[in-house]
């Protein structure tokens, strides 16, 4: 998820923020201390009940990445990485390294967020009368009542909530095809979705403008993650066994670094129209130089810049090893929002690259000879 920013390890698993979350703890915040405190809990003047409106949705925050921690700390039971935990505007996700290895390990996956989530709740039920009508009390309350929520709405059969997973898991098991179960739980889902959608727009039409709103967005941000998950499936299947060393390209031109702009322009930009050229001394990768840094230089200069003064650094590029497996060189460009990655080897030199043409091409011939 771009607009993305780490924060943190917890239990050895990054945590990470997004932009959105800001404007979620605002929203919450601000809908708490209006709205909700002062009709839950008379009593208390404006500035506590901002104060029980700002704790009150950063807890719920945290509580969801309880959440989503026990989603992770499950896959780590069954050997799989969990990338990064995001906190955004609808929630939390676990961006979990692999596909579950069973359905079986599917069904524990995903019921682990939701029990996790009844679990802080009853805890909270259980503290709320040690606080009486205190302003703590109501807060321990409404985390209680919070959490609730959180765990049975993320049981709700639409594909990728978690008892959307649950649902996969039983076609899993039922069909013993993982793309099977994807592709029928991601309709569910998309189902699901058009009834947010819906539902959402009649409470617009009716003067429930920013529920409707929420309804709506919800449902969009289902219907996108259903598609993009058998999405992911689908290309983690057909690239299944692929590594870079079979497809990258290894004949490259390279550029060497003591080289002028204007020589490079000449011998390489020119006649071969690439984009960009990998910068070696020797056989070691150092760099590379794409059209965009060239053009930065000034007509007059080029004769006396170097590609050395011009180029991105190799502690900066985008690189990827040739034992790696291509589906995980394809998530990286998509995440990146790049087209190529350099290969190199284990001493640091420059091995080859390979492009999302390259990957592309190994999904349509397999396709074909799938047919």
């Amino acid at each position: 998820m771009r607009g993305a920013f780490r924060i943190g390890r917890i239990l050895g698993i990054p945590v990470a923020v997004n932009y959105t979350w800001f404007i979620a703890i605002w929203i919450g915040a601000w809908s708490l201390a209006v709205s909700y405190y002062p009709v839950r809990a008379p009593g208390f003047d404006p500035g506590t009940y901002w104060m029980m409106g700002t704790a009150s949705a950063l807890l719920l925050f945290v509580s969801v990445l309880v959440h989503e921690f026990g989603h992770a700390l499950t896959a780590r039971r069954f050997g799989i990485r969990t990338r990064v935990i995001i906190l955004f505007l609808f929630g939390g996700v676990a961006q979990i390294a692999d596909e579950p290895p069973t359905p079986r390990a599917e069904f524990l996956m995903a019921v682990a967020g939701p029990l996790t989530s009844l679990a802080l709740a009853a805890a909270s039920f259980a503290l709320t009368p040690a606080f009486g009508n205190s302003a703590l009390g109501h807060i321990v309350q409404y985390l209680a009542i919070a959490n609730v929520i959180l765990g049975v709405f993320n049981l709700i059969p639409g594909f990728p909530l978690d008892g959307g997973r649950v649902l996969r898991a039983a076609l899993w098991r039922r069909t013993g095809s993982l793309p099977t179960a994807t592709r029928l739980a991601a309709r569910t889902g998309q189902v699901v979705a058009l009834l947010f959608i819906g539902g959402g727009l009649y409470q617009v039409v009716v003067n429930n403008f920013i529920g409707g709103l929420w309804f709506v967005l919800i449902g969009w941000f289902l219907d996108s993650g259903a598609q993009a998950s058998y999405q992911q499936v689908v290309l983690r299947q057909g690239l299944a066994g692929v590594r870079i060393r079979e497809i990258m390209s290894r004949d490259l031109h390279t550029l060497d670094p003591n080289l002028t702009v204007e020589q490079a322009v000449a011998d390489y930009f020119l006649p071969y129209k690439h984009g960009g050229f990998p910068v070696v001394f020797g056989d070691h990768l150092i760099g590379i130089v794409t059209l965009q840094d060239v053009v930065t230089v000034p007509a007059d200069r080029r004769s006396s810049v170097t590609v050395r003064e011009i180029m991105t650094p190799r502690d900066l590029l985008k690189t990827v090893s040739a034992d790696e497996e291509a589906f995980g060189a394809l998530s990286r460009m998509m995440q990146d929002g790049v087209g190529r990655l350099l290969v190199v080897d284990e001493t640091g030199n420059l091995a080859g690259i390979v492009t999302r043409s390259d990957l592309l091409h190994v999904l349509r011939l397999r396709g074909d000879a799938d047919e």
